[in-house]
């Protein structure tokens, strides 16, 4: 296999190149998710979950379709990739995969929703140095249905997220 351009287009990454580096988007798999989700003429949202809302593993009402439910969630999965932002909301969601109430279900529509207003968000990577910074967090016991501990992290090599 021989490449004789830069890659412009793999596995749903959109990649171009700038003189300040390289931009990684997916816009184009945002939309065609959004089309699987029936949700392309809605309106935008601003936020991607409301602040402080925890999903409660209860609810009264069962989603009626759980395998299209986790069709969504997994390809959310995949956006987390280029989308660091959304990764805590996406989190939660997946842990109802099994089961998913009504209520989950809207938070997914929240998600791609938002995700459709910052459609052309990514990744930006840029030369520079090579110093590693890692930071964490925790909340302990703020999960509601369980009482565990949730812990977020971010490392960036320079100016770059990296993980």
């Amino acid at each position: 296999m021989t490449d004789p351009e830069h890659l412009h287009y793999f596995l749903g990454l959109h990649i171009q190149y700038t003189y300040s580096g390289i931009s990684v988007t997916q816009s184009k798999y945002i939309k065609d998710v959004l089309f699987k989700a029936n949700l392309s003429e809605w309106k935008p949202c601003v936020t991607h979950s409301h602040p402080n809302h925890k999903l409660l593993g209860d609810g009264n009402l069962s989603f009626s379709d759980p395998a299209h439910y986790r069709s969504l969630v997994g390809a959310l999965q995949y956006l987390t990739f280029t989308r660091p932002d959304i990764a805590y909301s996406v989190n939660q969601v997946c842990q109802f995969m099994h089961s998913p109430f009504e209520t989950h279900y809207l938070v997914v529509k929240r998600i791609l929703r938002y995700l459709k207003g910052t459609m052309h968000h990514g990744l930006t990577l840029r030369k520079g140095s090579l110093d590693l910074h890692a930071f964490t967090d925790a909340d302990w016991a703020g999960d509601p249905n369980d009482r565990r501990s949730t812990t977020g992290y971010v490392i960036f090599l320079g100016s770059n997220l990296v993980s």
